[in-house]
């Protein structure tokens, strides 16, 4: 008897030295960018034996848990015995769209993964297009799943070639980009092969303004027209009274001083 008890006194006291020094007082968390630090502590002390170290240990490395909808991963480590180090891995942000006054951003997958009122910077905003209401880690509420997918293809392939558009607009027939006075017009279908061609020929075009068509490239033709917006004196003439051609949107023949003409509007890469 004597010989349990001192058993059962050396357990307990090991129980207690156990649970006070394990017991978590700090929590650090690195590599989160726009998942706010409350959402993940809300997470890793989601049940009542939170408070121990060890068993987060445990719990985060052998044990099935649940992660929030803007994470991909969590990983739990000790600093020291009462501290633990929480390392995070959130899903990249492909996109946004604006919702009342907040913006919606979304993943690769079209699942929002932050709302709010404050900008993500980097992150393109897709304009003209309408969706419902959209909700916290729930898929974008877009009910066209071919623009749905136009749209997450883009944001993707942006993101893939860092090209940094002014703004993504969706249209009836597909997507354009606008990079200062040139529009980039993609159509729906929007590959890997479009995508590669705008940054080259971007450099060709510095300083002018005009529409690159992508919308049929390696569809119809391998060629990738451009043609140049009218100056703006030639534009108003166009528009006045005395013009005859009132209405036409071709551009003015060319002379056949091509050197020297100030109206070289058409382009072919």
């Amino acid at each position: 008897m004597y010989a349990l008890i001192i058993i059962l006194l050396g357990v307990a006291i090991i129980a207690i030295s156990v649970y006070l020094l394990f017991y978590v007082q700090g929590i650090e968390i690195k590599g989160n960018e726009y998942t706010a630090d409350k959402v993940i502590l809300e997470s890793v002390q989601k049940d009542k034996y939170s408070v121990n170290s060890l068993y987060l240990i445990i719990k985060y490395r052998f044990m099935e848990h649940e992660v929030p909808g803007s994470l991909t991963s969590i990983k739990v480590g000790l600093k020291n015995p009462w501290t633990i180090k929480v390392m995070v891995k959130e899903k990249p942000i492909v996109g946004y769209i604006t919702e009342d006054e907040e913006y919606v951003f979304f993943d690769k997958t079209g699942t929002v993964v932050l709302k709010g009122r404050e900008m993500v910077e980097g992150v393109p905003g897709i304009e003209g297009v309408a969706v419902g209401e959209s909700k916290l880690y729930k898929p974008l509420n877009l009910k066209d799943e071919k623009f749905l997918e136009a749209i997450l293809n883009v944001a993707q392939e942006v993101k893939n070639y860092k090209l940094e558009p002014d703004k993504i607009v969706c249209v009836s027939d597909g997507i354009e980009l606008y990079f200062g006075s040139i529009r980039v017009v993609l159509g729906m279908d929007v590959t890997t092969e479009k995508m590669a061609q705008i940054t080259p020929i971007l450099a060709k075009l510095e300083g002018r303004a005009g529409t690159l068509d992508l919308q049929h490239f390696m569809d119809e033709s391998n060629v990738i027209p451009f043609t140049a917006d009218l100056p703006e004196d030639e534009t108003n003439e166009q528009d006045g009274e005395d013009t005859s051609d009132e209405g036409n949107d071709e551009y003015p023949e060319d002379s056949g001083d091509d050197e020297d003409s100030e109206y070289d509007n058409d382009d072919e890469y």
